[in-house]
């Protein structure tokens, strides 16, 4: 199928986008996994009271953030191919998310926010070992505007920001996983329990 729709003419993205399995993939689970995820690394109220109050100091900055990790993105070829000719969609789509990290509400409709970001990343197969390099990025460039904003006041504000994104990063790799599960599944016929066994047995 994949030669057949490179040879005429259709674009490898869409190729592997329309390969991916359509199955329901478990949010549910996922979820009960994003608050135990919440719990292990200490991600409380105070955090997103602090998250709320670096709204007004970090969303005015968001557009040199953005403008910042899109030129990283257009300077890899491997991640070129994933943005071109949309670039200005995508802006909008990640100024959304910037502004939600600063909203102060982290529960369900949070991670369903991040949930449909991991399958749209899953959807157009972008290499799973992409997305901690790019949260790497992200909070790089958060890490230095803070640092020029608050000084030595922003170690505090980083360790709750930072502790969010890995939140963000985990949900996304939960997409991953959970789509892989679910074609796996698909392609042998064997249940996703099963596998997930097989896949815990120490080798």
């Amino acid at each position: 199928m994949t030669s057949t729709l490179a040879k005429e003419g259709v674009s490898p993205l869409l190729v592997r986008a329309r390969m991916v399995s359509d199955a329901t993939v478990d949010s549910e689970q996922s979820y009960a996994r994003f608050l135990k995820f919440k719990e292990f690394v200490g991600f409380d109220q105070k955090d997103a009271e602090t998250l709320g109050r670096l709204g007004p100091v970090l969303v005015p900055e968001q557009a040199r953030i953005t403008d910042a990790f899109y030129e990283a993105i257009l300077h890899e070829p491997e991640t070129r191919a994933f943005v071109e000719g949309r670039i200005d969609t995508l802006k909008r789509t990640h100024s959304a998310w910037f502004g939600e990290l600063f909203e102060g509400q982290y529960q369900r409709a949070y991670f369903d926010r991040r949930w449909r970001i991991g399958l749209a990343h899953v959807r157009i197969g972008l290499d799973s070992r992409w997305v901690d390099v790019v949260c790497t990025h992200i909070h790089e460039l958060v890490l230095a505007t803070l640092s020029d904003l608050l000084g030595s006041e922003g170690v505090v504000a980083h360790r709750s920001f930072a502790r969010l994104l890995e939140l963000d990063r985990a949900v996304i790799q939960l997409a991953y996983d959970e789509d892989r599960l679910s074609r796996l599944s698909e392609f042998t016929g064997m249940k996703r329990a099963l596998i997930e066994n097989v896949v815990r047995i120490a080798r």
